[in-house]
């Protein structure tokens, strides 16, 4: 996977940490934007870089068909694995049952001095602010990207961004198709292959000129992105323009 960390300072060296995951969001997240299902191994190895990990703890209504055999791989992890599943299914309970925790590890765990969350949901903004300002918590949020809400982001302390490994070229796709919406009304600016690799990789610092150029190159190939020949204005350049065939169909 691949982890886009935004910290401020930050130092980790043997804080007393307890992580709290909103497995079901996250499962959710990785299934819909990237067709994949949680690397929880890998994303262990990277938070437990992040403080003295006394406990993690998943969230989740395992009774979803979805999730179910999920439970044995969290098993390799934590042994603290909270089912959220009730009778009444109309209702999602499992955010209410993670606050729930939260607070109770506050008060009966005093020494916990950071506190990790796997969510991008806004619903949690208020308790990220409470353990910072009025409980002097260092707050680290993690979440899938594309679903951290920027208010949830601003109240912690750091966040990262995770993006699954077999999304990650489509991550960069749609950050191309992005790129010549923009540049579809403007006459005045024609997207070659080289002046959209580099345009790509200045508004997104997290992907190669190579990793953009491979993936460019592969959209080509599949017929998503059609060249066309076109001329500079002014220099009467020859060029090949750039076409998201969505586009011409929209046209149509």
């Amino acid at each position: 996977m691949q982890y886009l960390e935004n910290y401020k300072d930050e130092t980790f060296d043997k804080i007393r940490t307890t992580v709290f995951v909103d497995y079901e969001a996250w499962s959710y997240g990785c299934r819909n934007q990237y067709q994949t299902i949680p690397d929880v191994a890998d994303w262990f190895n990277h938070v437990k870089n992040k403080g003295q990990i006394d406990d993690v703890l998943f969230f989740a209504d395992f009774s979803h068909d979805t999730i179910r055999d999920h439970v044995i791989r969290l098993r390799n992890i934590s042994n603290s694995i909270i089912d959220c599943s009730k009778s009444d299914k109309t209702k999602d309970y499992t955010d209410f049952i993670m606050l729930d925790h939260i607070y109770q590890r506050l008060i009966r765990q005093q020494d916990t001095q950071q506190f990790i969350l796997f969510t991008g949901d806004s619903h949690f903004q208020s308790i990220v602010a409470f353990l910072r300002n009025f409980n002097d918590k260092k707050v680290g949020i993690y979440a899938v990207d594309g679903s951290l809400s920027p208010l949830l982001a601003e109240a912690a302390n750091w966040y990262v961004k995770v993006i699954p490994s077999s999304g990650r070229s489509e991550a960069i796709k749609r950050a191309i198709v992005k790129n010549l919406g923009w540049v579809k009304e403007k006459v005045e600016v024609i997207p070659t292959f080289k002046k959209t690799v580099v345009t790509v990789a200045k508004n997104n610092p997290s992907y190669t000129e190579q990793d953009i150029s491979a993936v460019l190159s592969n959209m080509i190939a599949r017929g998503e992105i059609r060249q066309e020949d076109a001329v500079i204005p002014f220099s009467g350049h020859a060029v090949k323009r750039l076409i998201y065939t969505e586009y011409d169909e929209q046209v149509e």
